[in-house]
């Protein structure tokens, strides 16, 4: 298949796939060592990292592994087939996320202003992140993208669970077929303004500090077309929600802050403003 050969050679660019193993664990002193009987050791050969101490129920998921099994289902999908991927690291390969676009799935908010398709994958070693596949409109801004997005899809579970039980293509099938009436949801929002109490319901819940708001704030007074008689910006909340993602995106510290930044966004957005009237659900 052309379209699998295209991702294996992908595959190539990409950095090694950290290696993960069991190994036992053992307590006690010197000399009269024990196994430590239901729990085990998740370690990298290569560098000697351990990256948890598990039960001994826990299954070991393989990033390589996890992201063949997406690319298997995304196979099945004759309008998924054409992606572009990419792949990040967090604590030494502990933690990974990929990212899948498929460019030739995609609606116009406005003329020239595309929200794409778009899969994130991710699992760890460390187990801070499950296994968690998120499949949902994400808006292509510039070359690093915006990575905020209404999800479709969420699939989360444990490493107890065996990955040919999830129904990944499934689930797929049927997120994709509410893709094109999420987004409309976003072409709402482009004639909804921003008002000073979802301002800073916003803000509030994402947690910024002093520094990032003021990076925030000079950047809506930018995109801003002027202010109002209160001398409030006068921007929709379409440019104040690629505000916050412009800045997620560009100026996050790693990628855990990325994740952790880009969730409570997700979150708060999509639980809390009511798109058709621009205004925080009570």
């Amino acid at each position: 298949m052309k379209m699998q050969e295209q991702t294996n050679a992908q595959n190539e660019l990409f950095p090694r796939f950290p290696r993960a193993i069991e190994q036992p664990i053992f307590w006690g002193p010197q000399g009269k060592l024990r196994v430590a009987q239901g729990h085990k050791a998740i370690v990298d050969p290569d560098t000697g990292r351990v990256f948890s101490i598990v039960s001994k129920d826990y299954k070991v998921i393989s990033h390589e592994q996890a992201i063949n099994q997406i690319e298997s289902a995304l196979s099945k999908h004759e309008d998924l087939r054409k992606y572009n991927s990419t792949i990040d690291y967090y604590n030494g390969g502990g933690r990974m996320r990929c990212t899948f676009t498929f460019p030739e799935v995609s609606i116009a908010i406005r003329p020239g202003d595309l929200v794409n398709l778009q899969l994130h994958l991710f699992n760890s070693y460390d187990v801070t992140w499950p296994f968690i596949v998120i499949l949902g409109a994400f808006r292509l801004v510039c070359s690093n993208g915006l990575v905020v997005g209404n999800k479709i899809l969420h699939i989360k579970k444990r490493h107890v669970y065996e990955l040919d039980d999830l129904h990944i293509s499934k689930n797929i099938t049927t997120a994709t077929k509410r893709f094109v009436k999420q987004t409309k949801q976003w072409v709402d929002l482009a004639d909804v303004p921003l008002t000073p109490t979802t301002y800073t319901k916003v803000m509030e819940s994402m947690r910024f500090g002093k520094g990032a708001t003021e990076v925030i704030q000079q950047k809506i007074s930018d995109d801003a077309s002027g202010y109002n008689n209160e001398d409030f910006p006068v921007i929709s909340l379409w440019i104040f929600y690629n505000v916050l993602t412009w800045y997620i995106t560009h100026r996050a510290v790693s990628l855990n802050h990325t994740v952790e930044m880009e969730s409570r966004l997700r979150w708060f957005w999509y639980s809390k403003i009511d798109p058709p009237g621009g205004q925080t659900a009570t």
